[in-house]
């Protein structure tokens, strides 16, 4: 059983309880993934996303990080891993992604159990794809986080 239906087997409403969650539940377009695998890559871009080191990693080249130097990276992980715990090591090195909250770890860790074959698979051939899609939810959390941030100013 993929991660989705052990978070929420019955699809009822639950509180947000993997970050993914909560990061995803700020979207309500594009609609969600159902594909086990297609969950799974999201899920996993999303934390490569949230979990890198922006200081050591981007610096002043944040402008070509989607378009360019995150696609690139991730392509080469994808080509080069025969496993999800392979594809991760390859990030972490290449990125360096840093993973300091518990709540994430412990997703990361349960998502590098999935079966590693279709979600490479995806990857490999739906990569653009699944980048719009994390980069539309990554933009709308950051636009909500400077709006709560303003209101709370004011």
């Amino acid at each position: 059983m993929d991660l989705a239906h052990r978070v929420n087997p019955t699809k009822t409403p639950a509180p947000l309880s993997v970050p993914t969650d909560q990061w995803r539940a700020e979207v309500p377009e594009p609609p969600a993934l159902t594909d086990p695998a297609a969950i799974c890559a999201e899920r996993l871009l999303l934390l490569v996303h949230y979990d890198l080191d922006w200081d050591a990693w981007i610096g002043d080249h944040r402008h070509r990080y989607w378009d360019e130097l995150l696609p690139a990276r991730l392509r080469a992980a994808t080509y080069r891993a025969d496993s999800l715990a392979t594809w991760w090591s390859l990030l972490a090195q290449a990125l360096p992604i840093t993973v300091t909250d518990r709540a994430r770890r412990l997703e990361v860790a349960q998502l590098l159990t999935e079966p590693s074959a279709p979600v490479l698979t995806l990857l490999r051939d739906q990569l653009p794809a699944l980048i719009l899609r994390v980069r539309i939810i990554a933009e709308t959390v950051a636009d909500n986080r400077r709006a709560a941030a303003s209101a709370g100013e004011n």
